[in-house]
């Protein structure tokens, strides 16, 4: 009995899918111009500046981007465990370790 449902079930969608559909709508064949109105928006990116704060950590994304001449840039050397990290247009001094910030110099 169950096979006799199985194949009645999939003769019947066989011959379902080999009809037409008449659902769809009649298009005439178009003449002449378009007088349809387009609306153009521009879309604007607005990229958000993080404001890095003294005490703050920062993100373990932005810890790669190491100074290692520090000097040419004008910054006093950093302690030990410390290291320089620009980010964006500033040199943030960061503990190695945690991430913690502990100065902050705006890029020359």
């Amino acid at each position: 009995m169950r096979k006799f449902i199985a194949s009645a079930v999939i003769g019947l969608s066989l011959v379902g899918a080999s009809v037409p559909s008449f659902a769809q709508p009649y298009r005439a064949p178009h003449h002449g111009p378009v007088h349809a109105q387009t609306h153009v928006s521009k879309k604007v990116v607005v990229v958000k500046k993080h404001r890095w704060v003294r005490g703050h950590a920062l993100p373990s994304g932005y810890r790669r981007n190491y100074v290692r001449d520090y000097h040419r840039h004008h910054l006093r050397a950093p302690g030990p465990g410390q290291r320089w990290v620009r980010v964006d247009n500033q040199f943030i001094l960061i503990n190695s370790i945690t991430g913690m910030i502990a100065a902050l110099a705006a890029a020359r």
